[in-house]
């Protein structure tokens, strides 16, 4: 089931990103990145950006196995339990947000990827239109699709 995120998730998805930034994300950025990426998705900044944009979690039987958000047309804070990466979720949870900025008449969407989840988005139609380097926070891609 996928759904809004509410207050009582905070800390679990919380721990979820965190947890998947170790996991999944140390073979592309070094330990400072992922402790400044770590910081960012804590509890309490998770609250604030749930304040300004739509995070959705999807869960199965109780078990919270990712969360994506959705900001104008751009997609954020997606990230799979790595037990769950490659068995479909993530495909779940992109085609809802892309679903549903159809539905808002959006005509693009576009996401800032991590190095590690190119190859996903580019697997689900999207192309690369630019790079970053933020100093705290790595490199990443920029890719849009045309819904």
């Amino acid at each position: 089931m996928i759904r809004l995120i509410q207050e009582r998730d905070l800390q679990r998805v919380s721990a979820l990103i965190q947890n998947t930034l170790l996991v999944s994300n140390l073979a592309d950025y070094d330990l400072e990145i992922i402790g400044n990426l770590q910081d960012a998705f804590k509890t309490d900044q998770l609250r604030a950006l749930a304040g300004k944009r739509r995070i959705y979690l999807l869960e199965e039987d109780g078990v919270l196995l990712g969360t994506i958000g959705l900001e104008d047309d751009k997609v954020y804070n997606f990230f799979v339990s790595p037990e769950r990466q490659g068995s479909g979720v993530g495909g779940q949870l992109l085609d809802f947000v892309e679903n549903l900025a159809r539905a808002e008449g959006l005509r693009k969407i576009t996401v800032d990827s991590s190095l590690t989840a190119v190859s996903f988005y580019r697997r689900k139609g999207y192309r690369q239109t630019g790079e970053q380097n933020n100093r705290s926070f790595g490199r990443t891609v920029t890719m849009v699709k045309t819904l």
